[in-house]
Protein backbone atom coordinates (compact mmCIF):
# COMPACT_ATOMS: atom_id res chain seq x y z
CA UNK A 1 0.00 0.00 0.00
CA UNK A 2 1.23 3.27 -0.61
CA UNK A 3 0.07 6.62 1.02
CA UNK A 4 0.92 9.97 0.41
CA UNK A 5 0.94 13.29 2.94
CA UNK A 6 0.95 16.92 1.99
CA UNK A 7 3.90 18.90 3.30
CA UNK A 8 3.76 22.81 3.62
CA UNK A 9 5.40 23.74 0.41
CA UNK A 10 2.28 21.48 -1.43
CA UNK A 11 4.65 18.57 -2.03
CA UNK A 12 3.82 15.06 -0.71
CA UNK A 13 5.46 12.68 1.03
CA UNK A 14 5.05 9.04 -0.40
CA UNK A 15 5.21 5.98 2.14
CA UNK A 16 5.37 2.29 0.80
CA UNK A 17 4.00 -0.59 3.10
CA UNK A 18 5.22 -3.88 2.02
CA UNK A 19 7.02 -7.32 3.46
CA UNK A 20 10.40 -6.45 3.70
CA UNK A 21 11.44 -9.76 2.21
CA UNK A 22 10.99 -11.43 -0.75
CA UNK A 23 7.90 -13.87 -0.68
CA UNK A 24 5.69 -16.21 -3.50
CA UNK A 25 8.18 -14.07 -5.98
CA UNK A 26 7.50 -10.72 -4.99
CA UNK A 27 10.77 -8.58 -4.08
CA UNK A 28 10.46 -7.44 -0.74
CA UNK A 29 11.74 -4.31 0.42
CA UNK A 30 15.00 -4.83 1.67
CA UNK A 31 15.66 -6.79 -1.32
CA UNK A 32 15.52 -3.60 -3.46
CA UNK A 33 19.24 -2.69 -4.36
CA UNK A 34 19.61 -1.23 -7.61
CA UNK A 35 17.64 0.96 -9.63
CA UNK A 36 16.05 -1.34 -12.31
CA UNK A 37 14.66 -3.34 -9.48
CA UNK A 38 13.34 -0.48 -7.89
CA UNK A 39 11.68 1.10 -11.32
CA UNK A 40 10.24 -2.72 -11.89
CA UNK A 41 8.63 -2.93 -8.42
CA UNK A 42 6.82 0.55 -9.05
CA UNK A 43 5.83 -0.55 -12.70
CA UNK A 44 4.33 -3.73 -11.37
CA UNK A 45 2.68 -2.41 -8.05
CA UNK A 46 2.24 1.41 -8.70
CA UNK A 47 2.12 2.60 -12.40
CA UNK A 48 -0.58 5.18 -11.66
CA UNK A 49 1.84 7.23 -9.25
CA UNK A 50 5.20 7.53 -11.42
CA UNK A 51 4.05 10.23 -13.23
CA UNK A 52 3.86 12.61 -10.20
CA UNK A 53 7.06 10.92 -8.28
CA UNK A 54 10.12 12.19 -10.20
CA UNK A 55 13.60 10.27 -10.35
CA UNK A 56 11.41 7.82 -8.38
CA UNK A 57 13.70 5.04 -8.41
CA UNK A 58 16.96 6.87 -6.89
CA UNK A 59 14.50 8.22 -4.23
CA UNK A 60 13.48 4.75 -3.57
CA UNK A 61 16.91 3.55 -2.96
CA UNK A 62 17.59 7.10 -1.35
CA UNK A 63 15.37 6.91 1.58
CA UNK A 64 15.45 4.14 4.48
CA UNK A 65 13.23 1.22 4.99
CA UNK A 66 12.40 0.33 8.39
CA UNK A 67 10.27 -2.29 9.79
CA UNK A 68 6.96 -1.61 11.74
CA UNK A 69 6.56 -3.66 14.70
CA UNK A 70 3.67 -4.98 17.37
CA UNK A 71 4.87 -5.05 21.00
CA UNK A 72 2.78 -7.45 23.63
CA UNK A 73 3.63 -8.03 26.87
CA UNK A 74 1.77 -10.03 29.71
CA UNK A 75 2.14 -9.06 32.84
CA UNK A 76 2.63 -5.51 32.31
CA UNK A 77 3.94 -5.64 36.05
CA UNK A 78 5.99 -7.11 38.21
CA UNK A 79 4.59 -6.60 41.58
CA UNK A 80 4.17 -3.13 42.64
CA UNK A 81 7.48 -2.25 41.64
CA UNK A 82 7.29 -2.17 37.84
CA UNK A 83 4.88 -1.09 35.33
CA UNK A 84 4.60 -0.85 32.07
CA UNK A 85 2.46 1.87 29.99
CA UNK A 86 2.47 3.26 26.63
CA UNK A 87 4.80 1.90 23.53
CA UNK A 88 7.08 -0.26 26.22
CA UNK A 89 3.25 -2.26 26.64
CA UNK A 90 1.48 -1.90 23.38
CA UNK A 91 3.98 -0.33 20.47
CA UNK A 92 1.55 -0.74 17.63
CA UNK A 93 1.73 -0.01 13.57
CA UNK A 94 0.70 3.59 12.68
CA UNK A 95 -2.40 2.76 10.97
CA UNK A 96 -5.08 4.46 13.32
CA UNK A 97 -3.06 7.42 15.13
CA UNK A 98 -3.57 6.19 18.64
CA UNK A 99 -0.18 5.54 19.69
CA UNK A 100 0.10 8.09 21.51
CA UNK A 101 -3.75 9.15 22.36
CA UNK A 102 -3.33 5.11 23.86
CA UNK A 103 -0.49 5.89 26.07
CA UNK A 104 -2.09 9.14 27.58
CA UNK A 105 -5.25 6.85 28.01
CA UNK A 106 -2.81 4.20 30.19
CA UNK A 107 -1.99 6.89 32.47
CA UNK A 108 -5.75 8.60 32.81
CA UNK A 109 -6.63 4.89 33.32
CA UNK A 110 -3.31 4.54 36.21
CA UNK A 111 -5.05 7.77 37.86
CA UNK A 112 -8.28 6.14 38.32
CA UNK A 113 -7.49 3.00 39.48
CA UNK A 114 -5.08 4.39 41.95
CA UNK A 115 -8.09 6.68 42.69
CA UNK A 116 -9.82 3.64 43.73
CA UNK A 117 -7.32 1.85 45.64
CA UNK A 118 -7.05 5.74 47.86
CA UNK A 119 -3.36 5.53 46.69
CA UNK A 120 -2.11 2.05 47.60
CA UNK A 121 0.49 0.79 45.10
CA UNK A 122 0.38 -2.43 46.23
CA UNK A 123 -3.17 -2.63 44.79
CA UNK A 124 -3.35 -0.04 42.09
CA UNK A 125 -0.48 -1.33 40.36
CA UNK A 126 -1.35 -5.27 39.58
CA UNK A 127 -5.26 -4.03 39.15
CA UNK A 128 -4.08 -1.68 36.49
CA UNK A 129 -1.86 -3.98 34.89
CA UNK A 130 -5.07 -6.53 34.83
CA UNK A 131 -7.02 -3.90 33.35
CA UNK A 132 -5.53 -2.39 30.68
CA UNK A 133 -3.83 -5.81 29.23
CA UNK A 134 -6.42 -6.37 27.00
CA UNK A 135 -6.90 -2.93 25.68
CA UNK A 136 -3.30 -2.87 25.24
CA UNK A 137 -3.29 -5.73 23.11
CA UNK A 138 -6.74 -4.87 21.23
CA UNK A 139 -5.42 -1.33 19.96
CA UNK A 140 -2.24 -3.02 18.25
CA UNK A 141 -4.40 -5.45 16.86
CA UNK A 142 -7.31 -2.63 16.02
CA UNK A 143 -4.46 -0.88 13.90
CA UNK A 144 -3.47 -3.42 12.14
CA UNK A 145 -6.92 -4.26 10.83
CA UNK A 146 -7.11 -0.81 9.63
CA UNK A 147 -4.10 -1.50 7.45
CA UNK A 148 -6.25 -4.30 6.02
CA UNK A 149 -8.97 -2.76 5.12
CA UNK A 150 -7.75 0.56 4.13
CA UNK A 151 -5.01 -1.82 1.57
CA UNK A 152 -8.23 -4.05 0.51
CA UNK A 153 -11.66 -2.53 1.14
CA UNK A 154 -11.76 1.14 0.54
CA UNK A 155 -12.27 0.66 -3.48
CA UNK A 156 -15.20 -1.53 -2.86
CA UNK A 157 -18.37 -0.52 -4.06
CA UNK A 158 -20.03 -3.16 -1.18
CA UNK A 159 -18.00 -1.38 1.43
CA UNK A 160 -18.56 1.72 0.75
CA UNK A 161 -22.41 0.99 0.55
CA UNK A 162 -22.06 -0.68 4.18
CA UNK A 163 -20.23 2.42 5.33
CA UNK A 164 -23.19 4.72 4.28
CA UNK A 165 -25.45 2.89 5.65
CA UNK A 166 -23.29 2.88 9.22
CA UNK A 167 -23.15 6.62 9.37
CA UNK A 168 -27.23 6.83 8.75
CA UNK A 169 -27.63 4.10 11.62
CA UNK A 170 -25.20 6.31 14.10
CA UNK A 171 -27.20 9.38 12.85
CA UNK A 172 -30.66 7.97 13.86
CA UNK A 173 -29.44 5.93 16.66
CA UNK A 174 -25.76 7.78 17.92
CA UNK A 175 -25.92 6.04 21.46
CA UNK A 176 -27.15 2.06 20.45
CA UNK A 177 -24.90 2.29 17.26
CA UNK A 178 -21.35 3.51 17.04
CA UNK A 179 -19.13 3.13 13.71
CA UNK A 180 -15.81 1.44 14.91
CA UNK A 181 -13.62 4.53 13.66
CA UNK A 182 -15.75 6.97 15.87
CA UNK A 183 -15.46 4.23 18.95
CA UNK A 184 -11.87 3.89 18.90
CA UNK A 185 -11.24 7.91 18.20
CA UNK A 186 -13.69 9.80 20.13
CA UNK A 187 -14.78 7.43 22.82
CA UNK A 188 -13.65 6.23 25.90
CA UNK A 189 -14.96 3.05 25.35
CA UNK A 190 -12.22 0.30 26.22
CA UNK A 191 -10.35 -0.92 22.94
CA UNK A 192 -11.44 -4.52 24.21
CA UNK A 193 -15.26 -3.39 23.97
CA UNK A 194 -14.59 -1.77 21.00
CA UNK A 195 -14.16 -5.04 19.06
CA UNK A 196 -16.40 -7.06 21.03
CA UNK A 197 -19.17 -4.24 19.77
CA UNK A 198 -18.05 -3.82 16.03
CA UNK A 199 -18.31 -7.57 15.50
CA UNK A 200 -21.87 -7.38 16.69
CA UNK A 201 -22.61 -4.43 14.07
CA UNK A 202 -20.40 -5.59 11.85
CA UNK A 203 -23.03 -8.78 11.40
CA UNK A 204 -25.89 -7.21 11.55
CA UNK A 205 -24.80 -4.72 9.08
CA UNK A 206 -23.76 -7.52 6.82
CA UNK A 207 -27.37 -9.20 7.26
CA UNK A 208 -29.24 -6.05 6.91
CA UNK A 209 -27.23 -5.11 3.99
CA UNK A 210 -27.73 -8.52 1.81
CA UNK A 211 -31.17 -8.49 3.21
CA UNK A 212 -31.63 -4.76 1.22
CA UNK A 213 -29.84 -5.84 -1.89
CA UNK A 214 -32.25 -8.72 -1.94
CA UNK A 215 -35.12 -6.85 -1.63
CA UNK A 216 -34.07 -4.43 -4.40
CA UNK A 217 -33.13 -7.09 -7.09
CA UNK A 218 -36.92 -8.30 -5.89
CA UNK A 219 -38.43 -5.23 -6.52
CA UNK A 220 -36.33 -4.75 -9.95
CA UNK A 221 -37.59 -8.40 -10.86
CA UNK A 222 -41.02 -7.57 -10.26
CA UNK A 223 -40.88 -4.14 -12.48
CA UNK A 224 -39.11 -6.02 -15.45
CA UNK A 225 -41.87 -8.59 -15.39
CA UNK A 226 -44.79 -5.78 -15.13
CA UNK A 227 -43.01 -4.09 -18.00
CA UNK A 228 -42.55 -7.16 -19.91
CA UNK A 229 -46.71 -8.06 -19.38
CA UNK A 230 -47.56 -4.62 -20.14
CA UNK A 231 -45.68 -4.48 -23.59
CA UNK A 232 -47.06 -7.72 -24.62
CA UNK A 233 -50.69 -7.02 -24.48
Amino acid sequence: MMIALPNPDKSFTATIFAPLRSEKGVAGLFDIKTKEKAEEYMKAHFPDSLEAIPNYQQQFLDNPTSPLVTVRVSPWNFKDKVVVLGDSAHAMVPFYGQGMNSAFEDCLVFDEVLQECKGDLSKAVPNFAKKREASGNAIAKLSMGNYLEMRHHTGSTFFLLQKKLEGMLNFLFPNAWIPLYKMVTFTRIPYDEVIEREERQANILKRSTYAGMAALACVAAWLSRKALIKSSL
